[in-house]
């Protein structure tokens, strides 16, 4: 149906003179030579500066990189991970390491306040004889100084001692005082509160000697 119609020639989408060769010319010969390795530069780099200030500058430079790689605060990539898997990688830390950690810096040029000090366990030994504590030695100047302290304070005390003797005796004569007057007080009262209960009598013989006159008289 297609080519009864005149359909069965198929059209290019660009033109052939595009190529480099129209209709009816030969096609160009392969070429036997290898293609060039880079394609021609438009714009060449600019050359390079040299000289002895710049070979310096550059050896510093690769010297600073080496220092700061080993640097305590230089923190080192991770690891790569492996096809096989490995038992061992289990405890292995697969995170960038800090090696801050375990520097250990010179402690002669830091302050002693910020020096660190690790402070060992002591080792208790069985059956060990204990350590007596020896009596620090006192020069012959302090000596003298410390008798004399003692003397002083010998003295206080005795004196403290003779003032308490003086003070229980002036209590205890006080106290045997007291007890006098209250008895003294006592009877008085005692007196007083008897004297309508005591019983008088009197049969009479003292009455005089006038009494025997006028007997038979009433005696009012």
């Amino acid at each position: 149906m297609a080519g009864s119609r005149g359909r069965g020639r198929s059209q290019f989408t660009f033109s052939v003179d595009a190529l480099g060769f129209g209709r009816g010319d030969s096609l160009p010969t392969s070429a036997q030579t290898p293609s060039p390795l880079f394609p021609p530069m438009q714009f060449r780099p600019v050359p390079l500066h040299a000289g002895e200030e710049v070979d310096y500058m550059l050896a510093l430079k690769q010297e600073l990189r080496a220092s700061s790689k080993n640097l305590p605060f230089h923190i080192k990539a991770a690891r790569t991970k492996t096809d096989v898997a490995r038992y061992s990688d289990k405890y292995q830390n697969g995170e960038p390491k800090n090696n801050c950690i375990e520097w250990s810096p010179d402690w002669s040029r830091m302050p002693k306040e910020l020096c660190i000090k690790v402070r060992k366990p002591r080792k208790t030994v069985i059956g060990a004889k204990p350590q007596l504590t020896r009596k620090p030695k006192v020069a012959a100047g302090k000596e003298e100084v410390l008798q004399k302290l003692e003397t002083l304070e010998k003295r206080e005390e005795e004196q403290h001692s003779e003032e308490e003797e003086d003070e229980e005796k002036k209590k205890q004569n006080d106290e045997e005082e007291e007890p006098d007057a209250d008895e003294d007080y006592d009877e008085e009262e005692i007196e007083d509160e008897t004297d309508y209960i005591m019983s008088y009598f009197d049969n009479g013989e003292d009455f005089g000697a006038d009494s025997d006159d006028n007997m038979d008289e009433a005696v009012y």
